[in-house]
């Protein structure tokens, strides 16, 4: 028996020393040209290999250096995937019958690019690229006569770096996702693989959480998405939204989204509207640069000239410097939403500031539109005192004391604009002042008011009438002198 432990012993050593023999002076550069070919074939883009050899690292280990991954058709051969160095495990049994099982391929520091051009098609040739053998499905290569199969069973990322670069803004822009580690496992040809990936998206330390089932893209199939994750915290806005013109309104805040969805197709032509999903959206230290949404609103009130102006001059003081700031500062925003047919969608959508809520719905488009149409409701004290400069506003107060204001915000992020509902408003005014005038011209009429109904008709149609009080409601007098609105 001991004889025989020994006899064992002796053959690992002999194989053991052998493989190792075999890993120090076996030239598998040789074939470097050969699998960048392969490589080249599957994936279908320009491959470049600086150099292979083997190792070990907990088995047999195929080592590349310098790998690149071209586009095909762009004009400059940028790089779509540069990779400083590659392991592949090979599992060994399966190897002596000829059959590559690579346990798993780790790409170290991975650089990869995804980008939008100006017509909104989605390049995402880096990405398929460089999961493009593991999706491949299993094929068998004659080499020296012999038949070799290829399988691989898992794939992996490490402090990688993804650049997306937005053609369809202008000016372009551009984001970074670093930090960036993606593990796939569970690979096999057509079938979804898990995956799951974090990284450190326009930020120093980690905030991205990604994971999900993916099928790749394949002949027979476009690829998908299922049971998709996704989670962003505290996303600088600034760093991830196309940049403002000196001067334009720009959202600014920490952003934090929670959506479980899934994506239908891969096909990047129909990328934006195949995805689906819901979940939350949050916005910490939300803040609207260089736009004073009340005094916007305000400005629009073209029925009304000088507003403004007589807002600033009769409100108490504390309301006069909100009236002035030059933007706007919300409270903590946290909203329900639903993506589809490439838009993010709020079926509540609150937002309130210290002087101001907006209730209402409203939609995202990923490629920047916004529409959102609400009501805009004037917390009671600040209306009150609105009411008390201006009294033909008072017909726009709710049965709370509150201003309301149908309103809309509209446009191409970031240029959007507020726009009042002034047919709204004007009806409102109008009406009620017109109820007013009437009012009185009947009690000029009665008895009690003599000849003087007839020397102040003289003066001016109704019409005229109505029109120089709506000027002169805000030019002359004092408000509190005017009469209280029928409303």
């Amino acid at each position: 028996m001991k004889k025989l432990l020994v006899g064992v012993l002796v053959l690992v050593a002999i194989f053991v020393a052998g493989l190792g023999i075999f890993i120090a002076t076996f030239d598998v550069d040789r074939y470097r040209p050969m699998l960048a070919s392969r490589l080249q074939e599957a994936i279908g883009c320009p491959v470049s290999l600086e150099r292979l050899s083997l190792g070990w690292r907990n088995g047999l280990a195929i080592q590349c250096q310098g790998l690149s991954i071209s586009d095909p058709i762009a004009a400059v051969r940028e790089p779509l995937v540069r990779v400083e160095s590659a392991n592949a495990l090979v599992r060994l049994l399966p190897l002596l019958r000829k059959d590559v099982q690579v346990a798993s391929v780790v790409f170290r520091r991975p650089r990869l690019r995804v980008a939008r051009d100006a017509q909104g098609r989605i390049n995402l040739s880096g990405l398929a690229a460089i999961a493009g053998p593991a999706a491949a499905p299993r094929r068998s290569v004659k080499t020296g006569g012999a038949t070799v199969s290829l399988t691989i069973a898992s794939l992996r990322l490490e402090d990688g770096t993804l650049q997306w670069t937005d053609a369809l803004t202008r000016p372009p822009t551009e984001l970074w996702i670093r930090q960036l580690d993606v593990t796939a496992s569970h690979i096999a040809p057509g079938q979804p693989m898990d995956l799951e990936a974090r990284g450190a998206l326009a930020a120093d330390v980690p905030n991205l959480r990604l994971s999900g089932r993916l099928t790749l893209p394949s002949r027979a199939h476009p690829g998908s998405v299922e049971r998709g994750r996704l989670a962003i915290e505290r996303l600088p806005l600034e760093q991830v939204l196309p940049p403002a013109r000196p001067g334009e309104p720009q959202l600014q805040g920490k952003l934090t989204v929670s959506v479980q969805g899934s994506v239908a197709t891969l096909d990047p032509s129909q990328l934006a509207r195949a995805i689906s999903g819901e979940g939350n959206l949050g916005l910490a230290e939300a803040r609207m640069a260089n736009l004073n949404v009340l005094r916007a609103v305000f400005e629009r009130f073209s029925m009304l000239p000088g507003l403004v102006e007589a807002l600033q001059a009769r409100l108490p003081p504390a309301y006069q410097a909100k009236l002035a700031e030059s933007d706007t500062v919300f409270e903590p925003i946290d909203l329900a939403l639903r993506v589809e047919e490439g838009s993010l969608r709020f079926e509540d959508l609150r937002v309130r500031s210290d002087t101001f809520e907006l209730i209402g719905t409203g939609s995202l488009g990923l490629d920047g539109n916004v529409d959102i149409r609400s009501t805009l409701r004037i917390e009671p004290t600040l209306s009150a005192a609105i009411f008390r400069s201006v009294e033909e506003l008072r017909t726009l107060a709710n049965a709370s004391g509150e201003l309301e204001i149908p309103l809309a915000i509209q446009g191409q992020a970031p240029r959007v604009a507020v726009l009042p509902d002034l047919r709204y408003v004007a009806s409102r005014i109008v009406v009620t002042t017109a109820v007013d005038l009437i009012g009185r011209l009947l009690r000029k009429d009665t008895p009690e008011a003599g000849g003087e109904a007839g020397s102040d008709q003289a003066e001016g149609s109704p019409g005229d009438i109505l029109g120089q009080l709506l000027q002169k409601a805000i030019k002359h007098g004092n408000p509190s002198d005017a009469p209280p609105s029928s409303h």
